[in-house]
């Protein structure tokens, strides 16, 4: 028996508003994540018509790199922290220690292979660039315990304020720097700035400070469970970096290949800009709720049931309309130089429903404490998606034009194809019933179908005008259209933001 003090109130199998507190953090950090993603966008927008798109490959050249290293990062243990119950302040302060140690070690590792990867991808610019990134993983590590014992708390609302300020002091400074021609360091600085002020943040709403370490057999099933997350956070970073690799390598060596690299990885960005505006939320709110109910088969299948039919009816429309107006939403965005960027978008845009459930199965695994599976499933996602690369470069070659079109075309393809059985296994080793969880989210994919379909026969119709009127124009009949076919599952949404029709939560399987 462990009677070191608990970080956390209370030890009943399920909290009695646990329904309530959870809709309530979803609502609040869904708010601030439509806020932040506002601010973003203004961001990106300006930086877009300030640095060259090459800039932006030469950084997206090395992102990966650090992606993959972070993945090691937190080693899992801040995912541990939020689904562990009963969390001591000993425990809590060893986890914290042991991703301190880790970001030094990954900081040294991302410096000393700046220059081997300088000299891999032939780019001389990318040597100092890297080593001066590499401190990005330390920093990255420094707030992940703090974050994490407040998401155990439920204090979205604050996280929420830290975020959005975040992200407005990095994007005011990285305009500022664009301004007087800074470059690709302009985005550095927004880089580091971003997360100097999340460390800030996260230290002062979340009160613990590190004390005592417990002995190393109280944290063992702790680093346990964090261990095969670990592996399975590596094995999905690279699988969804395995393109962005591949292209630094064949075509990074010269100004008009970091180009077409920049104008692949900001096209994935804002594909992927959607999945994370929902899903992160989403999974804040999932992992406590879902560990707080594991106990509980029916809590723990109503809630699940929720979270996936929520992702559906807000994303599905997303993916078909972003097929239909990336390419407008580029040059909206970046001007005509951006137009590249925008073909590749709307390839890109049927992942987006597909990538926010294979994201968000990753949470329902951790909350069931199946994260040995989830090791296993995230490996198969990794094969996939390295076969597509190899397929759009057997098929293509590495002319930067048609390989960054076939690569968005085959890995689209390979994510929305493997879904579904990826999905089928999570819920099989979670003891979830694929049928049960599924048939409700029916509805809002064809909703969306039609929404599309009625969005491209009127497209033609909106005559000669500026793309930006054009693009408003073609998102505002889609909202309505999508409102009309999918009136009943948007009420639905409706009444679960609100904190209404609680009971509602996976109805189709209680009954």
């Amino acid at each position: 028996m462990n009677d070191a003090p608990s970080l956390e109130s209370g030890s009943s199998p399920i909290d009695p508003n646990l329904y309530q507190k959870t809709q309530r953090a979803t609502r609040l950090t869904m708010l601030g994540q439509i806020a932040g993603q506002i601010i973003s966008l203004v961001v990106l927008a300006e930086l877009y018509r300030m640095v060259d798109p090459g800039e932006f490959g030469l950084l997206g050249m090395f992102m990966p790199i650090t992606l993959l290293v972070r993945s090691f990062g937190s080693l899992g243990m801040d995912i541990a922290t939020v689904q562990r119950r009963g969390l001591t302040d000993e425990q809590a302060t060893s986890l914290f220690w042991y991703q301190i140690i880790t970001g030094v070690i990954l900081t040294v590792i991302l410096a000393g292979m700046a220059p081997v990867l300088a000299l891999f991808f032939n780019a001389e610019r990318l040597l100092p660039l890297g080593i001066v990134m590499s401190g990005t993983a330390l920093l990255y590590n420094s707030y992940s315990q703090h974050k994490s014992l407040a998401e155990k708390k439920l204090y979205f609302g604050r996280l929420t304020i830290v975020r959005l300020l975040s992200l407005v002091i990095s994007g005011v400074l990285a305009i500022a720097a664009a301004w007087y021609e800074f470059g690709v360091w302009a985005l550095v600085i927004q880089q580091y700035a971003e997360l100097i002020v999340l460390n800030v943040g996260f230290w002062f709403i979340e009160p613990w400070r590190p004390g005592k370490m417990a002995p190393f057999s109280e944290v063992k099933s702790l680093l346990h469970f964090s261990g095969f997350y670990t592996l399975s956070g590596l094995f999905f970073a690279v699988g969804q970096n395995f393109d962005k690799i591949m292209l630094g390598v064949l075509v990074g060596s010269n100004f008009h290949g970091q180009e077409w690299i920049g104008y692949y990885t900001q096209a994935y960005n804002q594909m992927i800009r959607p999945v994370y505006l929902l899903t992160s939320p989403v999974t804040s709110a999932m992992l406590p709720a879902l560990s707080h109910a594991r106990k509980n088969s029916e809590a723990f299948t109503r809630l699940t049931s929720g979270f996936y039919r929520m992702v559906g009816i807000m994303l599905a429309p997303a993916s078909v309309g972003m097929f239909l107006v990336g390419e407008r939403l580029m040059m909206v965005l970046g001007g005509d130089e951006w137009m590249e960027a925008g073909e590749l978008l709307a390839v890109m845009g049927p992942m987006i429903l597909a990538q926010s459930w294979i994201n968000i199965s990753g949470t329902l695994m951790s909350a069931a404490g199946r994260t040995d599976m989830l090791a296993a499933g995230a490996f198969g996602t990794l094969l996939t998606l390295a076969a597509a690369c190899g397929i759009a470069y057997w098929r293509v070659g590495s002319d930067p034009t048609d390989l960054t079109l076939e690569l968005a075309f085959m890995v689209t393809i390979a994510t929305v194809c493997m879904c579904g059985p990826y999905l089928a296994f999570c819920f099989h080793f979670a003891r979830l019933k694929l049928r049960h969880l599924f048939l409700p989210m029916v509805p809002a994919i064809v909703a969306s179908l039609l929404m599309g379909v009625l969005v491209w026969m009127l497209e033609t119709n909106f005559g000669v005008l500026p793309q930006f009127m054009v693009l408003v124009q073609q998102v505002g009949v889609g909202v309505i259209a999508y409102l009309v076919f999918a009136r009943k599952e948007v009420l639905w949404l409706w009444r679960q933001l609100r904190g209404q029709g609680i009971e509602e939560v996976g109805h189709t399987v209680v009954e």
